[in-house]
Parts: C-alpha cells; structure tokens; sequence
C-alpha cells in the first residue's frame, strides 16, 4: 500500500499532535518494517519448533508494542484510537507466545 498510495494514506495512523509530514520515505520506511516483521513471522511459524526463531518472533511483537508505546507517550505522533488496534494484536500475540513457548518448543 505504501508503494502506490500516497504517503499520507499509509501514514494515516500517525495523526497524533506532534505527527511528522507525511513523506514517500518514512511510507516506505514504515512499510519496510511491516514487510520484514512478517516475514520474520511466516518463517518462525513455518519453523515452530525451532527456539531461535520462536524467540525472534517474540521480538517482533515486543518491538511493535515498543513502537507505539514511544509514539503514544514520548512522541505523541499518535493517537490511542489509532494505537489500539496495534496494542491489541500485538498483546494478544505476545501473551499467547510466551504462554505457548514450552508447548511449541517441547
């Protein structure tokens, strides 16, 4: 989406009062993130048995949570309307690895 919108339709959850300016560099930054993130993801999925990876899939979801905690609280780039769904999947997601991590890795 970020390659063929405009910047500002892929930044859209950067609305806070101190948002940056929507620019085709920190869309494609962003998006980057979001492809390597997931990739990361589909591999540690596809591997589930592997602790390495488990862990590297964890981290992924602690870094998001990371991500938008700094731009909630110190940046104030977002919103919570626009955090929610981030904090959400991202907590849930966490919480299930770190409950499941014996069961997968055993």
């Amino acid at each position: 989406m970020c390659y063929v919108s405009k910047p500002a339709t892929a930044l859209t959850q950067f609305s806070g009062p101190k948002h940056p300016p929507a620019n085709g560099l920190l869309a494609r930054v962003y998006g980057m993130k979001n492809v390597y993130s997931s990739l990361i993801r589909i591999y540690a999925a596809y591997h589930i048995t592997n602790p390495e990876l488990y862990t590297l899939a964890t981290l992924t979801f602690v870094g998001v949570l990371f991500l938008y905690g700094t731009e909630l609280v110190v940046y104030k780039t977002v919103r919570m309307k626009e955090a929610s769904f981030p904090f959400v999947t991202a907590g849930i997601a966490l919480v299930w690895m770190v409950t499941y991590r014996d069961w997968y890795l055993t």
